[in-house]
């Protein structure tokens, strides 16, 4: 019988399961101090691989981190003591011996576990502030002896979910909003980590990996790293799939921070790898995350087709490459339909000098006299545009690039000139709210600066300057064109 289930006063063949339940009710209640401490000290010494099926075993792990955190809710000096008292078992482990290394990484991994209530995670991120650099060189220990020993030896893989469990707690235990500095500090020992344990690390350490102040580069990095790994794919880990899925997938944050400064990181890499490696590259780090309509994922965003491009440009013939020559062939020509069907198509036409002019022009044209038509509007614009989802929410507070590009191909031809009699250049026109929607009147986006086009409109008699105007008058008053000013 173990000192947990004596302080429970357990029968001896209770199940786990049965304990770890009865440790969570009694720490539930009101326990005095000094019982609730032995009680979770014990359930240290306690805690172990008890063998059982996937599912009960999660539920084992869940009811004892429950059961801690419910206890260190109560006072901060009981999550000081909590914070202490694990990382003193920690610093003590050796891990000369499998089954004490096994032991170690099963109670470091329910430590960083945030199963219990975001109250008791916020509750320990002073605790994680204050061990901060206690934890930092806890792991640069562990990176160390993990380094040195033999991956054979079986305290090893002890040590590996250990190291990766404990850098965990800086994403369960801070704050989302203020614990940036601590998340970026220990994303500096992430690279050297995910590189020596690599097989117990997962999507947590990819997706901390972007709290790293050169972050392109280490992606980059860890895409040769794991390229280069003489290692069975099915056996790299957990980790290089969230690497693959973050660098080309959907909601990927390589993509939403620009691609091309880790493509320039990774070039000069790729042309060192064999073949082999290079269509391992192709076929995990481009298809595997685009298997739901890639052709559509590859038209739709520009930087993935920086990628296929730059596959292209090594002018390797192999299997992997020549699929991707043929995906990227067919995804242009999916841009080119979609842009036929969403953009104005029109050729020749008048060339303005002065784009914020001729949206001007547009807004007498098409939103006051109803010459140019279809009417353009952003929403309907929004939703029916296929190359990216646009959101106005998100986006209507600067130039949406798509909007801005309808109006520079729209054509306007002497004809459709002809009708402008009166010009007003200010703020707040509805051609200026399509590009940016949310556009409160302020900046210079569209500032007029020149009225070369003026000669584009011979039956112009009017110019109102609202705002907006930083151009030379001369032009209007060589033609004898009435200036209203406000």
């Amino acid at each position: 019988m173990t000192k947990l289930q004596a302080l429970l006063r357990a029968n001896p063949n209770e199940e786990p399961s049965e304990i770890a339940h009865k440790l969570l009710t009694r720490l539930q209640g009101f326990v005095p101090d000094p019982e609730g401490r032995a009680l979770i000290e014990a359930s240290f010494d306690w805690v172990s691989d008890f063998e059982l099926e996937e599912e009960l075993q999660r539920r084992v792990d869940e009811q004892i981190n429950e059961a801690w955190s419910v206890f260190v809710l109560l006072t901060v000096e009981g999550r000081a003591w909590f914070y202490d008292a694990i990382l003193n078992a920690l610093e003590k482990e050796s891990f000369s011996y499998g089954e004490s290394a096994r032991k170690t990484a099963k109670l470091t991994e329910l430590f960083a576990m945030r199963k219990a209530s975001l109250e008791s995670s916020y509750a320990l991120r002073e605790e994680l502030r204050v061990s901060h650099s206690r934890i930092l060189n806890l792991l640069t220990e562990w990176i160390a002896k993990g380094t040195e020993m033999q991956r054979q030896n079986p305290a090893f893989a002890g040590l590996s979910h250990a190291a990766a469990s404990l850098f965990g707690i800086y994403f369960n235990h801070p704050h989302y909003m203020d614990d940036d500095d601590l998340r970026s500090e220990a994303a500096l020992l992430l690279p050297q980590l995910i590189r020596t344990f690599y097989p117990a690390c997962n999507h947590i350490h990819i997706y901390m990996l972007g709290y790293h102040n050169n972050y392109d580069a280490e992606i980059a990095r860890m895409i040769d790293f794991y390229i280069r790994l003489d290692q069975p794919v099915e056996e790299k880990g957990k980790a290089y799939y969230s690497l693959a899925s973050s660098f080309m997938g959907e909601n990927s944050p390589v993509l939403e921070r620009g691609i091309e400064p880790v493509l320039d990181e990774l070039a000069p890499r790729i042309e060192t790898w064999s073949d082999e490696q290079f269509d391992e590259f192709i076929d995990t780090f481009v298809f595997c995350p685009l298997l739901r309509q890639p052709l559509f994922q590859i038209a739709r965003s520009k930087d993935r087709q920086l990628v296929l491009e730059l596959i292209i440009a090594q002018n390797r013939k192999t299997e992997q490459s020549t699929k991707v020559s043929d995906h990227l062939n067919k995804a242009l020509v999916i841009v080119a339909q979609i842009e036929a069907d969403s953009m104005p198509q029109g050729e020749g036409g008048v060339k303005f000098a002065d784009f914020n002019f001729k949206l001007a022009v547009i807004e007498e044209l098409m939103y006051k006299q109803n010459v140019l038509k279809p009417r353009f509007d952003v929403v309907a614009f929004a939703q029916e545009y296929a190359l990216r989802e646009i959101s106005i929410a998100e986006e209507g507070d600067r130039p949406i690039p798509e909007v801005r590009e309808y109006f520079e191909r729209l054509v306007l031809t002497e004809q459709d000139l002809a009708h402008v009699t009166k010009l007003v250049i200010g703020s707040g026109q509805q051609a200026q709210l399509q590009i940016v929607p949310f556009w409160n009147g302020e900046g210079s986006c569209f500032d007029v600066h020149t009225l070369e086009d003026l000669r584009h409109l011979p039956n112009l008699r009017v110019l109102q300057i609202v705002k907006l105007l930083k151009a030379d008058l001369s032009p209007a008053l060589e033609r004898d064109i009435i200036l209203v000013q406000d």
